[in-house]
């Protein structure tokens, strides 16, 4: 019997759009209000995106890679687990930046996964990069 978390997956979808929405708040808010003599510093919006980019493509991708999934994920007991090969850095920075985020953002995006989900009881994301979501065992 396949089993369905939808509700601790949205849940989790909800958490990880959180995580990221503070901690970016957090890097740019906290660069922007640190010093006035740092405003001075030539191209500072730049330097908080690349800040933010180092952020978002990097260490929240070696997050997921850490925790077998997002923050999200992992606070409701969820794990992905590869159908083929194994989980890679280059495989999480796909499924949760380009692929999960990116469909996510747009409302065709969430209709056409919506959809997908309902056909296939698989997200998108975990269609093509060939994984699944499973729930954590309880510890005795």
């Amino acid at each position: 019997m396949k089993k369905n978390y939808f509700f601790d997956r949205l849940m989790s979808l909800c958490y990880d759009y959180l995580f990221v929405i503070i901690i970016m708040g957090f890097i740019a808010f906290g660069l922007y209000y640190l010093n006035d003599q740092v405003i001075k510093i030539p191209y500072f919006i730049i330097v908080i995106i690349v800040i933010e980019a180092v952020f978002y493509f990097i260490i929240y991708p070696l997050i997921c890679l850490k925790l077998k999934g997002s923050l999200g994920k992992s606070l409701n007991d969820l794990y992905i687990e590869p159908t083929l090969g194994h989980i890679t850095y280059g495989r999480i920075l796909f499924r949760e930046i380009f692929l999960k985020q990116i469909l996510y953002i747009t409302i065709i995006g969430i209709i056409v996964e919506i959809f997908f989900y309902l056909i296939k009881k698989q997200t998108l994301h975990d269609y093509y990069l060939k994984t699944k979501v499973l729930k954590k065992e309880p510890e005795e």
